[in-house]
């Protein structure tokens, strides 16, 4: 979508892929308001769909929304706006007939055309983060608490521990050496989780203190993973913890 075409007021439609089942599959509607000022809102309502085989205790040991809608309306962060408008701003005119595993996604305006992006998958990671950034805000959602264990490029161990919310697209963390920092780079971050949790978690050999000096992950649950015993290498990958080593060297 042109820049300059970009409507101040607007929906975006999307559901999940139709091979997506219950309970996960749903369908979602976001109604941004004055989207080009500096006090933007959004009005979301999300419904989920064949939900009824499911029990409410079994829905959140899943760690999904017990409720089968949810709506919400309030103030859409500038940084979400920010971020949201770059990608919309690559939408081109045209309808969406998405493939059995490819989500629909349409955005329109009452004066223009139905828009859709080039790509949907990378569309959809972004929907998806915005959902759980407006969880978040929502209070329905927790920020993920992370924790790394690393030695430094000066040979030092270093612990990080903190943060990572996806309201304010931000890692706000405690660090061993430097104490509290907040590091705002959403691309570097995700691009280290997804290096993270490629890794191989058993639970069964965790810890829930991390005392040894040794490479080390958190990842959220409530224990500590060590590299080459409750942390492993993804199958094939000899170099997954060098790797990893030199991503949050690069970061932190």
């Amino acid at each position: 979508m042109n820049p300059n075409k970009l409507s101040r007021s607007f929906k975006l439609f999307y559901e999940s892929p139709i091979n997506v089942p219950a309970p996960y599959h749903l369908e979602a509607v976001f109604s941004f308001l004055q989207f080009d000022t500096d006090k933007p809102s959004v009005a979301i309502e999300i419904q989920y769909i064949d939900r009824s085989d499911f029990s409410r205790e079994e829905l959140i040991a899943d760690g999904l929304v017990p409720d089968d809608s949810w709506t919400y309306e309030g103030e859409l962060p500038l940084v979400w706006r920010d971020r949201l408008m770059s990608a919309f701003q690559e939408y081109v005119t045209g309808s969406c007939s998405p493939k059995d595993q490819e989500p629909f996604i349409t955005l329109e305006a009452n004066d223009t055309t139905p828009n859709v992006p080039l790509y949907l998958e990378p569309q959809e990671s972004l929907i998806q983060e915005f959902m759980q950034a407006m969880f978040e805000i929502d209070g329905r959602e927790l920020p993920l608490y992370l924790g790394f264990q690393f030695m430094d490029r000066k040979g030092n161990w270093r612990k990080i521990e903190g943060e990572m919310s996806f309201a304010s697209l931000s890692f706000t963390y405690h660090d061993s050496e430097e104490g509290q920092k907040t590091f705002a780079n959403w691309d570097e971050l995700q691009d280290l989780m997804n290096h993270v949790f490629i890794a191989e978690f058993s639970a069964d050999k965790a810890n829930q203190n991390c005392k040894s000096a040794s490479l080390a992950v958190y990842p959220g649950d409530g224990l500590w993973y060590v590299a080459g015993h409750s942390l492993r290498k993804p199958s094939g990958n000899n170099y997954y913890f060098d790797e990893l080593e030199e991503k949050l060297q690069f970061i932190f």
